[in-house]
């Protein structure tokens, strides 16, 4: 794998993590769905889903740049997904929605075709 072919994947997890964390939230729930609370099944679907998106941050950084650069990188790719996240759901929430679950799955796809 490629450093950009890593960072093109690292950074669509990270957005895609980001972007489901932001719609469990009891603030911008609504913004984007239209309902006023959240079912918990959904709210504990969605955060898992996004914490184990943000953590697969690592399988591409530490395949390129190994175990000491990878932690600084993940970080880096984190942030960028936090940022591109609170400036979309301030922008237009249900956009943000599709571009975060667009990004998972694509991010998903190159990180799986990475290991074969």
């Amino acid at each position: 794998m490629s450093m950009w072919q890593a960072s093109v994947i690292a950074g669509l997890l990270a957005l895609g993590g980001m972007a489901a964390l932001a719609c469990a939230m009891d603030r911008h729930y609504p913004q984007w769905s239209g309902q006023d609370e959240i079912p918990l099944p959904l709210c504990v679907l969605l955060r898992g889903g996004g914490l184990l998106l943000l953590a697969s941050v690592w399988v591409p950084c530490v395949l390129v740049w190994g175990a000491s650069v990878s932690t600084v990188a993940a970080l880096g790719f984190w942030s960028l997904g936090a940022l591109l996240t609170a400036g979309g759901m301030s922008w237009s929430p249900p956009w943000t929605v599709r571009a975060g679950a667009t990004a998972a799955l694509l991010g998903a796809a190159g990180c799986v075709l990475a290991w074969l």
